[in-house]
């Protein structure tokens, strides 16, 4: 039997100035709700951290949906939120 389990991300993201940006996943047909804080934008490539949120989510957002996915798979609680130690890890 097999108990893989099945994720994807919607294309969509949504910008919050306050928080950062939140993007959403599914995981066996249930919505997933993800968060990247404005500090892990900024820290995960420094040279971009003049850039706009939306520019440094874009350029980075296979990394976000990989930490993501680790977060899911371990079974934190959700909303899955990730932070300047996530993408310094």
């Amino acid at each position: 039997m097999n108990n893989a389990k099945r994720i994807s991300f919607d294309p969509g993201f949504a910008i919050s100035e306050a928080f950062g940006v939140s993007f959403a996943a599914t995981l066996d047909g249930l919505t997933v709700v993800c968060s990247v804080s404005s500090e892990a934008l900024q820290d995960i490539d420094s040279s971009n951290a003049q850039c706009g949120l939306e520019e440094q989510f874009m350029a980075h957002r296979v990394d976000f949906e990989s930490i993501a996915i680790r977060k899911i798979l371990a079974g934190e609680a959700q909303p899955i939120r990730i932070t300047s130690a996530d993408v310094r890890a």
